[in-house]
């Protein structure tokens, strides 16, 4: 099997006083979120891009070893100066509130 080609955000995280790093958000990234947003009552995506991409790459992050599993997600947050994401360029089949779609016109 050849590589996977996932159309979750693959993102570069810019936080202040560490190294920058890449990271490939995936499912349990995107139900962690989910789960988060409906017992904070935080706004859905198309709402809170931001707090979105911040929140699954957070959650990334700590599921993959980049940060410890005791990061807290407010420290991450505080520290995060920039959330790029990287696949944004790709063909987008996800809807993805946050990707580029056709413009208007």
């Amino acid at each position: 099997m050849g590589e996977v080609r996932l159309n979750t955000p693959r993102c570069l995280i810019i936080r202040d006083g560490h190294d920058d790093f890449e990271i490939q958000t995936t499912n349990p990234d995107l139900v962690l979120w989910d789960r988060t947003r409906y017992k904070h009552k935080w706004p859905p995506v198309t709402e809170a891009p931001i707090l979105w991409t911040t929140f699954i790459t957070w959650a990334a992050a700590r599921r993959t070893g980049a940060i410890p599993p005791d990061y807290t997600y407010e420290k991450y947050e505080s520290e995060t100066l920039e959330v790029r994401i990287l696949n944004a360029d790709e063909d987008d089949e996800t809807g993805s509130p946050i990707l580029p779609g056709p413009a208007p016109g």
